[in-house]
């Protein structure tokens, strides 16, 4: 009798042992680095489907993701912001786009979407013709302190919601006009228009990025056309139009040597001005190439030129 019972104690502690070690097993398969892992499976999912224009199923992967317990806050936070800008872009849906950027901003406030959601947020707001919510937000987007600080003590025209306006901005922006241009606005009434005037082209431009057309793909292109042909433009004329030296005699034998061919044999003195300009262009012209040259050969440089038509 003392036998069986001994028996049964022994039958009883290893189904115990058995059964820990099946919970412990199930517990592995299904602990963090599981959820970790498909975590990540629905997420390049949902990507996957972005990229195939279905954003119906995506956002509907993403919300499975929100609901899994156990994704940490910031996950959460970076799942909301990419399931909100499929609301904003794709799905036309502002009101969801608007609780998914809230949502995400209140997970992660130092996301490195922040500033994105901010933008997608306020033009959802606009769009739902909620114009004093996204006032609201925008005036909390704007670091007050931060644009008083980059203008001491300067004289404030004109305030945009809490965002001020300084009189420095708008010289600057007459300082880009033709100098004929410039004289008009000598008056106060003339000053006062340029005053509007830089705030409707800042209004709109506010109202362009939220919609998102910095990013366009056409408009960085010509951003990058123009910003690359400033740079070149200002690398000329530090490095290489700066050691262009003008000297009289040289005009001079310019002169004598194109005086028939360029300046219709007419006297130095009725032609001066136009011989220094052609000689400056030249010269300009031979300083640029010689220096083109030079990167050419440390770059090692080569043109196909059978290749073009």
């Amino acid at each position: 009798m003392n036998g069986s019972k001994y028996l049964v104690l022994v039958i009883a502690t290893l189904l115990s042992l058995i059964l820990v070690a099946v919970l412990f097993f199930f517990q592995m398969q299904n602990g963090p680095g599981a959820n970790r892992s498909g975590w990540e499976t629905s997420k390049k999912l949902a990507g996957e489907l972005v990229d195939n224009n279905l954003p119906l199923a995506a956002v509907a992967e993403y919300q499975k993701l929100l609901d899994s317990p156990g994704l940490p806050d910031v996950e959460r936070a970076n799942v909301a912001y990419l399931a909100g800008k499929i609301y904003y872009e794709s799905l036309g849906d502002y009101e969801n786009a608007a609780a998914y950027m809230i949502r995400a901003r209140a997970l992660n406030p130092q996301g490195s979407f922040f500033e994105e959601s901010g933008r997608i947020l306020i033009a959802s707001l606009e769009k739902m013709g909620r114009m004093l919510d996204a006032r609201r937000e925008l005036d909390k987007s704007v670091n007050i302190d931060s644009v008083y600080a980059a203008h001491p003590g300067e004289i404030m025209v004109a305030r945009i919601n809490e965002r001020p306006v300084f009189l420095s901005e708008i010289e600057d922006d007459l300082q880009n006009l033709p100098p004929q241009m410039q004289a008009e606005f000598q008056t106060r009434e003339n000053r006062l228009k340029a005053v509007q005037n830089y705030i409707g082209v800042e209004l709109i431009h506010r109202a362009a990025v939220r919609e998102g057309l910095d990013r366009n793909p056409e408009i960085l292109k010509i951003s990058d056309r123009v910003l690359k042909q400033v740079i070149v433009e200002k690398f000329i004329e530090e490095k290489v139009l700066s050691q262009v030296k003008m000297d009289t005699a040289d005009i001079r034998n310019y002169y004598t040597a194109y005086k028939k061919e360029k300046f219709g044999d007419k006297p130095f003195d009725q032609v001066r001005e136009e011989v220094v300009k052609a000689y400056q262009q030249e010269k300009m012209q031979q300083a640029f190439a010689e220096y083109v040259g030079k990167l050419s050969a440390v770059e090692k440089v080569q043109i196909f030129e059978d290749k073009i038509k």
